[in-house]
C-alpha cells in the first residue's frame, strides 16, 4: 500500500483491520463514476478510518504486527458486532476491524456521524522543461592499407671467370721458358654481380581531420498543463415545483 502512495501509518491500520476480520477495497475509477461509486459504498458499513485509528490506539495497539495472528470468524464477527453502526466503541479491550475500508487518498464520504462530508481535491499540473542528450548517429573514419604493384627496369651488370686450356706453350711462340717456371701459383679472380635492391621512403600525402563542433540553439517547447476546477451551484433559497405523474 505504501508503493500505492498511501502513508506508512494509515498502511499499518488498513493492515491491522484486515487482520481483524475487515476486507479493504482499492477501486480505480473514471472521474464520471465517482459519484456512483461512492453511492455503492454507502450501503454497507465504511469505516471511518480516522476514528478506527483512534479507537485501535486507545486499547494499546501501537503497529501492525506481521507476527500476530488473523482473527477467525467468531472473533471477527465480534469486531463487526462491537464497532457496527450505532455502536460507541468499548474502551476495554477495545478492537476492532472494517467490513470494507477506504483508501484515504480517496477523500471520499466520512460515516459513522450524523455530519455529511465531502471533499473535492483541486489538483494543478507543472510543466519543468528540461533536456536530454539524444544520438544522431555516428562518423567513423577508418584507415587502412593499399597496395599497389609498381614497375620499373634497372640494368644491372653480370661478371664471369671462365677458365680454358690452350694447346701448346711459350716454346711454339719463341719465349723463353723462364727460370721459376717450376714454381707454385695461385690466381683467384672473383665474379661480381649486380642486383636491384628496393629502397622505400614514406611521406605524408595528405591529412584527414576529425573534429566535432558544438553551436546551441533555442528552441520553444510548446504543450499544455491541467487543473481541476470547482463549480459551486447554490440552489438554496430557490422554490422547485414537483408534481407526482399522477399530477401530470
Amino acid at each position: 500500500m505504501t508503493n500505492w502512495g498511501v502513508p506508512d501509518q494509515d498502511a499499518q491500520l488498513y493492515a491491522e483491520g484486515v487482520r481483524r476480520g475487515g476486507s479493504l477495497l482499492r477501486v480505480r475509477l473514471d472521474e464520471e463514476d465517482v459519484d456512483r461509486a461512492m453511492d455503492v459504498l454507502e450501503r454497507g458499513n465504511i469505516v471511518d478510518v480516522e476514528e478506527r485509528g483512534a479507537a485501535y490506539r486507545e486499547s494499546g495497539w501501537a503497529g501492525f504486527d506481521e507476527s500476530a495472528g488473523y482473527y477467525d470468524e467468531n472473533k471477527a464477527n465480534e469486531e463487526r458486532m462491537r464497532y457496527s453502526p450505532g455502536r460507541k466503541p468499548a474502551g476495554e479491550g477495545l478492537t476492532g476491524a472494517a467490513t470494507a475500508m477506504r483508501d484515504v487518498n480517496t477523500e471520499g464520504l466520512r460515516t459513522g456521524s450524523a455530519e455529511r462530508e465531502e471533499q473535492i481535491p483541486l489538483m494543478e499540473e507543472q510543466v519543468d522543461i528540461g533536456k536530454r542528450s539524444v544520438e544522431r548517429g555516428s562518423v567513423r573514419v577508418r584507415s587502412y592499407v593499399v597496395e599497389t604493384p609498381v614497375e620499373e627496369q634497372v640494368r644491372l651488370r653480370d661478371e664471369t671467370v671462365t677458365v680454358e686450356r690452350r694447346p701448346g706453350g711459350l716454346a711454339e711462340s719463341g719465349t723463353t721458358v723462364p727460370a721459376d717456371a717450376f714454381r707454385e701459383r695461385t690466381i683467384e679472380v672473383t665474379e661480381t654481380d649486380e642486383e636491384a635492391v628496393v629502397n622505400k621512403t614514406a611521406h605524408v600525402r595528405e591529412t584527414v581531420v576529425v573534429r566535432k563542433d558544438v553551436e546551441e540553439r533555442a528552441e520553444t517547447v510548446h504543450d499544455t498543463v491541467r487543473r481541476t476546477e470547482v463549480e459551486i451551484d447554490d440552489t438554496r433559497g430557490k422554490t422547485t415545483d414537483r408534481r407526482s405523474d399522477l399530477d401530470r
